[in-house]
């Protein structure tokens, strides 16, 4: 490919304009726009050059908004060549969806395939847009999924606008930015592109942005404190040192602090307390000390406390879980069904530890099956860990089984003060959304918080610190239209793509369109 630097330079800022729209910059408005530089670029090429700028803008995306491997992986590797090697790595594998993409925009609208078919680019920005999220669907479950910054999640604060998303996921939020981006293009280079009825374009994101923000007001106003009955929750964020919480000259001082939070947890009276991913560092069915430790600790607190710890069956596989305690006696136990390649299971260990030395020091974890919903006839809970609340299908399947408010739980202290934690925590407003139910975080280090079924949080900790976290919140048994249905709406995307698909080739076989 012959370059064009003024075609680079503009594709570099899409990818550094739509990572702004995320944490910790969120300037999120600027995603509303931020396609608009590439989608110039891919109208103006040809499509067999289409997927480099694509390419290129995707990468820079990534590469800004997920800087923080490199540190997180350092930690891990001690080496900062195979930090940055495996970091490259990923940063390519996703950059490619955004290749894909601007390899099939150019083909439906710069080649005008579609057009002779329907005479109307608003047509083909919704097609295009269908295309779109078909590749965040594949990328949120392709290979164990990593849907982190999928587009959609930059409105977190948006509030009335993300309200779509009880009825498509966070998928729908993401189809309106894209859709958007394209009709203002077109808006905006309607001399150029000599467009009728150009305005059309403008009216059209004015109208949806301002329908869905009215629909949106009325649903969140709904959903806030919604529920029969309010409880007290206690948030534990004990922001325990990485390299303290596996030493086990550490043990005892950890368990002392996490007992002062039980002392003081008794005095609130809470009906639920919530305790970080892992933070009974050992295997809590095997270690006596560990676990007799934590039946005093949740039984000072009092309530229902959920605990995170690991856990090795009678096979010897071992797990990451959480576990509910209620009078100082363990009632159920979640093992995680999402493990996190390279951090928790190895793919092809004897492969990769030739090139990176670390992972032949680390074990594999065992993924879970189960769905355990806690509840004891007062307090019905479905518990996510760490990266189960990447995935709206596991939130989706605990509502489904009766669960009433959600816990996720989750270890961020590997993140350091990053973008990551922050990332990682607006997952949860999406999720309460999607099911209407209150979300509650508890994170080691943080950013723990309190998210109400409205999205709306109404309570936040700093990262970084030592905070026990106290407010209320609502339970509820209310089935979404997404609780029900699942993701219908990506569903209805891949049927009117492939329709698409079989118009083209339709006209192509009867000749009206010529390839």
């Amino acid at each position: 490919m012959k370059l064009d630097y003024k075609r680079i330079a503009l594709c570099v800022i899409t990818g550094f304009l739509s990572a702004s729209a995320f944490p910790k910059v969120n300037l999120f408005f600027l995603i509303w726009v931020a396609f608009i530089p590439m989608i110039f670029v891919l109208m103006k090429t040809k499509w067999k050059s289409s997927f480099s700028y694509g390419f290129l803008s995707g990468f820079v995306f990534n590469m800004t908004g997920l800087y923080w491997l490199i540190p997180i992986l350092h930690f891990s590797t001690s080496s900062y060549m195979q930090a940055i090697i495996a970091s490259c790595a990923l940063w390519t594998y996703l950059a490619l969806y955004w290749g894909i993409w601007s390899l099939c925009l150019n083909l439906l609208i710069s080649k005008n395939i579609l057009k002779n078919i329907f005479y109307s680019n608003i047509l083909l920005a919704f097609f295009a847009s269908c295309v779109w999220i078909l590749l965040e669907y594949v990328r949120t479950y392709l290979l164990t999924g990593f849907p982190w910054m999928l587009i959609g999640y930059s409105q977190f604060k948006f509030t009335e606008i993300i309200q779509i998303a009880e009825f498509t996921g966070v998928y729908g939020v993401s189809f309106l930015i894209i859709f958007c981006n394209l009709c203002l293009y077109f808006w905006l280079l309607r001399e150029e592109e000599n467009l009728e009825c150009n305005n059309l374009y403008l009216f059209t994101v004015l109208l949806l942005i301002v329908g869905f923000s009215i629909f949106g007001l009325i649903r969140a106003n709904k959903f806030r404190s919604f529920g029969n009955q309010e409880f007290t929750v206690a948030v534990v964020q004990p922001n325990v040192d990485q390299y303290k919480k596996w030493d086990i000259d550490y043990i005892s001082s950890v368990l002392f602090n996490l007992k002062k939070y039980a002392f003081e947890i008794s005095k609130i009276r809470a009906d639920l307390v919530v305790w970080p991913e892992t933070v009974f560092a050992g295997f809590i069915n095997k270690d006596e000390y560990l676990c007799n430790s934590a039946k005093q600790i949740t039984n000072v607190a009092g309530g229902v406390n959920i605990i995170g710890s690991f856990y090795a069956d009678e096979k010897n596989r071992y797990f990451n879980v959480v576990l509910a305690f209620e009078d100082g006696d363990c009632r159920a136990v979640h093992k995680k069904n999402h493990l996190v390649v390279f951090g928790e299971f190895i793919p092809f260990k004897a492969l990769f530890s030739k090139f990176f030395g670390v992972l032949t020091q680390m074990s594999d974890l065992t993924k879970g099956e189960d769905t355990e919903v806690f509840n004891n006839n007062k307090i019905s809970v479905g518990s996510t860990i760490c990266s189960e609340n990447f995935l709206p299908s596991i939130s989706r399947r605990f509502a489904l089984l009766g669960a009433k408010v959600f816990t996720n739980h989750t270890n961020d202290a590997w993140f350091f003060d990053t973008a990551a934690p922050y990332q990682h925590f607006i997952m949860n407003v999406f999720r309460a959304i999607e099911n209407r139910k209150s979300v509650i975080v508890s994170a080691n280090s943080g950013i723990s918080g309190i998210i109400e079924a409205s999205g709306i949080i109404v309570g936040k900790t700093l990262p970084s610190k030592e905070i026990l976290l106290v407010g209320k919140f609502f339970q509820n048994d209310f089935k979404t239209f997404y609780t029900k249905y699942g993701d219908l709406f990506v569903g209805l995307c891949a049927i009117l793509f492939l329709c698409s698909v079989l118009l083209r080739l339709s006209f192509v076989v009867f000749g009206k369109i010529k390839i």
